[in-house]
């Protein structure tokens, strides 16, 4: 009876350790995921900061983009 208990106790804590090994994986994935999204992200507005500073129609057009107070026909001057 004793060996039984053992057996059992055993078979339930090794089913709780696959559970939250799984669980682990489940968030690593997913954080990895997220991360990978934000690398994207920086790496999307890093080229396009590069692009305004080194092109004067970029940084207009981004100008008209955000603040959408300018108008076509408005010509945005940079300072530096």
């Amino acid at each position: 009876m004793i060996i039984l208990t053992i057996a059992a106790l055993s078979y339930s804590v090794y089913n709780r350790a696959r559970e939250q090994e799984r669980e682990a994986k489940d968030s690593y994935n997913e954080t990895s995921e997220q991360v990978e999204n934000a690398k994207s992200v920086n790496r999307r507005i890093k080229d396009q900061t590069i692009r305004i500073r080194q092109n004067p129609e970029a940084a207009a057009q981004a100008a008209q983009n955000q603040s959408r107070m300018i108008r076509r026909n408005e010509v945005v001057v940079s300072r530096r």
